[in-house]
């Protein structure tokens, strides 16, 4: 069978490739319906990335976030019509020792390998999530979610403190996700999103109060911190949050930073702090996420607020418009797929 794969070849340039879709018959044909552009994505794709990490990773299909109807199952267990989550993460290895996410053996869609930019997709049976309720476009955040989810495992193992006052710094798309995830999660702790724009606050109904970062109020604390900031302003967030989080607090990193970040580690110390590094996820944390989207009406909600602009994709021209629009928009930009 041929398919077609659209491959990011340098910045700004997307071809169309054939190929041979490689399957066996207990695979899954796939054909994707959502897919939803992400931070990681627009770095590659307007050449935001170091010059040997790009000249090493491309030519490659992007996007890791995506929803699909499933063609055809091998083994018949999903019937032909069924939506299903994708899971980005191959497993090459397993071990008790190491989380998959984690694992330096183990590869990641759309880094270094394939995204699912693509007509057709074929994938074994461990990489789907079935959607049992009713479908809709929120579950292309299913991959977003599951992040959070282990991070918050994490969060768990780790925490020294109760749970009374968590901080999120962060009004982007990761902010807003991780925000809504405590809030489903720990409806009794009063959560507080500190960010940049005004505007973007905006869209927090669901938590205790915001705050623009350069007025904070006097003697203002929390419990516990999540940073979702990220790039070059990593720096400002993380200081601003050892200032402000009480002693023996956790301070969860998720923001992904290109260059080196200073911390005070005397401030670390003094306030004998746990920071903790999240990125990725499993197929567990997956499985955990499409669970929350669909037993609750207010994630479901918000997620779809979360939608600043949805964007038909027939030829590899609407791709492009898609990204240059993403970088345009307040929060997320999904490509409905109809190549």
């Amino acid at each position: 069978m041929i398919g077609r794969i659209y491959r990011l070849m340098d910045a700004k340039r997307i071809e169309m490739v054939q190929r041979e879709l490689k399957f066996n018959e207990n695979d899954l044909i796939l054909k994707p319906d959502y897919l939803s552009i992400c931070a990681a994505d627009q770095r590659y794709y307007f050449g935001n990335r170091p010059p040997e990490i790009l000249s090493e990773k491309l030519p490659m299909a992007l996007i890791h976030e995506a929803t699909a109807t499933v063609l055809y199952d091998g083994k018949g267990e999903l019937s032909r019509g069924s939506k299903v989550v994708i899971v980005p993460l191959i497993e090459n290895e397993s071990t008790e020792k190491i989380k998959a996410n984690y694992n330096p053996e183990n590869k990641f869609s759309s880094s270094g390998v394939d995204g699912f930019m693509q007509d057709l997709i074929s994938v074994p049976h461990s990489r789907v999530i079935p959607i049992e309720k009713d479908y809709s476009v929120e579950y292309v955040f299913t991959e977003l979610v599951s992040v959070v989810v282990n991070a918050i495992e994490a969060f768990e193992k780790a925490k020294v403190r109760d749970v009374e006052t968590i901080g999120v710094w962060g009004d982007g798309n990761m902010g807003v996700v991780v925000s809504l995830v405590l809030r489903c999660l720990y409806p009794n702790a009063k959560i507080f999103v500190l960010g940049k724009s005004f505007r973007k606050l905006q869209h927090f109904p669901f938590v205790d109060g915001v705050y623009l970062i350069d007025k904070l109020p006097i003697n203002f604390t929390v419990d516990h911190c999540f940073e979702c900031v990220g790039g070059k302003n990593s720096d400002i967030a993380i200081q601003q949050i050892l200032n402000v989080i009480e002693p023996q607090g956790c301070v969860s990193l998720l923001g992904v930073s290109e260059n080196p970040v200073a911390i005070s580690t005397r401030t670390v110390l003094d306030k004998g702090l746990i920071l903790i590094g999240n990125s990725r996820s499993t197929v567990a944390d997956m499985q955990k996420a499409v669970k929350l989207i669909s037993e609750n009406s207010v994630c479901r909600k918000y997620l779809r607020m979360l939608i600043s602009e949805t964007i038909t994709i027939k030829k590899e021209t609407d791709m492009m418009h898609a990204f240059e629009q993403s970088i345009l928009n307040d929060f997320k930009t999904v490509m409905k797929w109809e190549v």
